[in-house]
């Protein structure tokens, strides 16, 4: 029988996060264990932890726990939305590691056989390099976030523009950009 409840150690585990973080999640409100057993132990549901995902995956794509819990708490919110931009980085942040590794195993082989590097390459690394540490968006995924929102109705699209307050500075300017017209 699958299991329907875990207490925060299991689920801070499974996570990779700490009891510490459950409990201040707890305190500050933004997921509330939904059963709690009678010796006041919390217990987390399955919805709960499907919460749980969505907290850290906003928190992946930058946002602060109090952009979170504002984010999470708009009626308007969409978490196909945040999956769907979740996966879009990924996708981009394993691209831009494949072509890294590339890069490096190029000059490994240069490196070999006593060969010189010229600034280019060295550039081109460091560049690479960069855009592997940094949240960077892209061309080919700011045209993929263009198309998807493209795809949306009206509707959506105006639920989505009101949700921009929420996010920080940084990212609606990047938002701003690729979906406002």
């Amino acid at each position: 029988m699958p299991k329907t409840t875990w207490k925060i150690g299991e689920l801070a585990s499974q996570c990779g996060i700490t009891v510490r973080t459950l409990h201040h999640y707890h305190q500050i409100g933004l997921l509330l264990p939904s059963e709690f057993t009678e010796a006041s132990h919390r217990l987390y549901t399955k919805s709960d932890v499907s919460k749980l995902h969505q907290i850290l995956s906003l928190k992946q794509l930058g946002l602060s726990l109090d952009e979170i819990y504002k984010f999470i708490g708009n009626p308007d919110y969409s978490p196909m939305l945040v999956v769907q931009t979740q996966l879009e980085i990924i996708n981009e942040q394993i691209k831009l590691k494949e072509k890294l590794r590339c890069e490096l195993e190029q000059l490994q082989t240069l490196l070999s056989f006593n060969q010189n590097i010229n600034a280019d390459q060295s550039l081109k690394i460091m560049e690479l390099i960069q855009m592997n540490e940094s949240n960077y968006l892209t061309p080919a995924l700011v045209e993929k976030l263009k198309a998807f929102h493209n795809s949306l109705r009206e509707e959506k699209k105006s639920k989505l523009q009101k949700q921009l307050p929420l996010v920080d500075e940084t990212q609606r300017q990047a938002l701003q950009k690729i979906i406002l017209k």
